[in-house]
């Protein structure tokens, strides 16, 4: 926690000295820590008012600081120690007067504070611009909520009389003392609308406190009414920031700046500040228990809890949809690995099939070269097996849901032919020689490598076998009766001698 504030404040000072965006995005983040921590600072203040009350023997000073103390944190509180000085010698009496005035205009209760002005007759002159600042404030703040028009008009002639005092008073004491001097040039710059200028005076007085003051949070608080005079809403938001920064780290509960950075942000659309810092000024407006306060932040914070809440629901049901949508999702995959499951196991039953049909059809091979006198009819055998195996393994294999039951099929149709090749040439082991001694030498054909008959040689190898028929031939090698017969033109007409007799001649081979 040490950490979080040593760096916050490093953070502040910081962006003091900065403008522009990026300042203001800079202090907001620090709000937003600040508010996160509040219940700290409101306990450090909370733990130096016990200090101040544990003190004995108990001075009026004392008194009087702790009335100080709670005049912003708790206005019960204050009020019960500002009453215990109003019997007491100067300049006790004229402070607590000027305390309870104060009070009276921040929790809205004006009557009461009527009551105490008739009680001041004179006032020490260090106490007396205090006392009727307080005076011209609370006056101030009653005309703003009056509703009764003669009565609007009474409040504001005490207005007028109460101001016009407060400037000759600061006049009369501007000689002697700095701080007045600038508030009189302040407030003089600012009803001639020199806005430039107030600004400028304002930062000298702005000098003359720690930005973790109560008092820097004030003056902050009137920058921000500057700026927004000029139309410069941006520099007005960071200054109202900044005065939120110092109420919150001062851990007082009494405080306006606050809840305006909310309404900013809400207007902005950033609906997670403003709910968070209207909270925290609801939060604050019921501790200082000050009904004024708490009227003007609840009806913000009603609208920024609304507009927080429908976006939390349409939220929600976006996340449902999203969940729903995933949990579909979910189950398709699931689904589908266990059907890839099940399809991986008829794939190794398949698998296991072709082992078998592989170890018969080498027991078929070697029975034909076991069985010479009958190859003719083991070889016709041995092809229809094997061919009707290929076409029924491809269609198994499509149903299993083989990726590319056609690249199946071709790589079963090479081994096919294969086999078939090594078979026919053990026993017709100079069929190549004697096949293209047949035809012309430009006609010759040679296998490619790693191959031992080409498609010619095998069909005219089922011819010598006796099988005569395209149709038989295609559907023993899978290929079209047309592209059979294609290729059986064609070498027939590179045959030497009679064409026509040339089939007969290959059925004469190795007999």
């Amino acid at each position: 926690m040490r950490k979080h504030i040593l760096l916050s404040w490093c953070l502040l000072a910081l962006s003091i000295s900065v403008s522009g965006k990026s300042t203001l995005d800079s202090l907001l983040t620090i709000l937003d820590n600040d508010v996160a921590h509040a219940a700290y600072y409101r306990d450090a203040h909370l733990r130096q008012i016990d200090s101040l009350r544990n003190i004995r023997p108990m001075s009026r000073e004392v008194q009087i600081r702790i009335a100080r103390e709670y005049q912003y944190f708790q206005s019960d509180s204050a009020r019960v120690w500002f009453l215990k000085l109003i019997d007491a010698p100067e300049p006790y009496r004229t402070q607590a007067y000027t305390g309870l005035v104060q009070l009276s205009s921040s929790i809205g209760k004006y009557g009461e504070g009527f009551s105490i002005v008739p009680n001041v007759t004179s006032t020490p002159d260090s106490l007396s611009v205090d006392w009727i600042e307080a005076v011209w404030r609370l006056y101030t703040e009653a005309h703003a909520t009056c509703r009764i028009p003669s009565f609007a008009d009474y409040l504001q002639s005490k207005v007028q009389f109460y101001y016009d005092s407060l400037l000759n008073e600061m006049e009369r004491q501007a000689p002697y003392n700095n701080h007045i001097r600038l508030r009189r040039n302040f407030l003089r710059a600012s009803d001639a609308n020199d806005l430039e200028g107030a600004l400028a005076i304002n930062d000298s007085i702005m000098a003359l406190f720690p930005i973790w003051s109560h008092r820097y949070a004030i003056e902050a608080y009137s920058r921000s009414t500057l700026y927004e005079r000029m139309g410069q809403q941006r520099e007005q938001y960071t200054w109202l920031t900044r005065s939120a920064i110092a109420d919150v780290r001062c851990g007082i509960t009494d405080n306006g700046s606050s809840w305006m950075v909310a309404k900013e942000c809400y207007e902005a659309g950033d609906l997670d500040r403003a709910y968070h810092y209207s909270d925290y000024s609801l939060t604050n407006a019921s501790l200082f228990n000050a009904p004024t306060r708490f009227i003007q932040t609840y009806a913000l914070g009603h609208d920024i809890s609304n507009s927080y809440e429908e976006r939390l629901r349409k939220s929600s049901n976006t996340l449902i949809i999203v969940l729903s949508i995933l949990a579909v999702i979910l189950a398709i995959l699931v689904i589908g690995v266990l059907y890839s499951l099940s399809q991986n196991r008829r794939l190794h039953t398949l698998n296991s099939e072709i082992k078998v049909m592989n170890e018969q059809l080498r027991t078929i091979n070697g029975q034909l070269k076991a069985a010479n006198h009958i190859k003719e009819q083991y070889i016709c055998r041995y092809l229809e097996v094997y061919s009707d195996y290929i076409r029924r393994l491809t269609t198994m294999a499509r149903k299993a849901g083989e990726k590319d039951p056609a690249g199946f099929m071709d790589r079963e149709m090479e081994n096919f032919y294969r086999s078939f090749d090594d078979t026919f040439l053990s026993l017709y082991g100079s069929f190549v020689q004697d096949f293209n001694a047949l035809l012309k030498p430009e006609a010759r054909i040679t296998p490619k490598p790693g191959e031992r008959m080409t498609v010619e040689m095998r069909i005219f190898a089922l011819i010598l076998l006796g099988i005569t028929s395209s149709a038989k031939i295609a559907e023993l090698l899978c290929y079209s009766p047309n592209t059979i017969s294609n290729y059986r033109v064609k070498v027939k007409n590179s045959a030497i001698g009679d064409r026509d007799t040339f089939e007969q001649r290959v059925q004469e081979i190795g007999k």
